[in-house]
């Protein structure tokens, strides 16, 4: 397995040539993959509420051509995990992904998009979170810093999701074994701002507002698997 960690010479050329538009883009993690196709990988931490440091170590490439997010809980004073994002704005688009969520309690694997300060009026993000040991989808649109959630009950294992997003609308769907898209979820919105597509695999940090949001974190690591990401306009 290859650790994805990007160059910075690689990664600044992508930066200047990146465009925000809806745009097809396509990452295999196993060496295919379209233009755009390049992610920088976190080696920092967020603050509350996460319980965890995103690190190098803890991104793999794996040997049957899929993305590991890994959480690392061997040094219990510094937990690890692992998240990447697009170098790539992207505005507007269909955003699909076929996954394994992690199973730890306590922990989030996700498949969002984002832009801005969390909380402040540039902030503005569409978000795929699997929380509580991979039983809860939680949905959520942030506008401005206020968002507009809703939480579905789950069953653990591969799944494909994604989400559309327009000028005037999100809706999230699933996505059957025939190929066919099944929408659970409508938000009538207007966002406009760019935003970079993340992947991230962490565990709270057993503050009120994480235990609240991702459940309690007894400890324990694990992987999220990601097989393909896939943008279409």
């Amino acid at each position: 397995m290859n650790k994805l960690i990007l160059g910075a010479v690689a990664a600044l050329a992508t930066v200047c040539g990146a465009a925000a538009h809806a745009a097809n883009f396509f990452e295999g993690f196993d060496g295919t993959g379209g233009p755009g196709g390049s992610w920088e990988t976190a080696n920092w931490a967020n603050g509350d509420i996460f319980g965890c440091t995103f690190a190098y170590s803890e991104v793999w490439r794996t040997g049957w051509g899929g993305l590991q997010l890994n959480v690392n809980s061997s040094n219990r004073s510094n937990v690890k995990c692992g998240e990447v994002r697009t170098w790539q704005s992207f505005q507007y688009g269909k955003f699909v992904t076929r996954l394994q969520p992690g199973t730890i309690e306590g922990g989030n694997s996700s498949f969002f998009l984002y832009t801005g300060t969390a909380g402040t009026g540039n902030h503005f993000e569409i978000d795929l979170e699997f929380i509580r040991g991979g039983r809860t989808l939680h949905t959520n649109v942030w506008t401005g810093g206020r968002q507009n959630l809703q939480q579905f009950s789950i069953a653990t294992g591969w799944r494909t999701i994604g989400f559309e997003w327009r000028p005037t609308f999100v809706r999230f769907f699933h996505v059957n074994d025939a190929g066919q898209e099944q929408e659970f979820r409508r938000v009538n919105t207007s966002i406009s701002a760019p935003m970079r597509l993340m992947l991230n695999h962490w565990v709270g940090n057993n503050t009120p507002n994480a235990v609240g949001f991702v459940g309690t974190y007894n400890g324990g690591s694990g992987p999220a698997y990601y097989d393909w990401v896939r943008v279409t306009d």
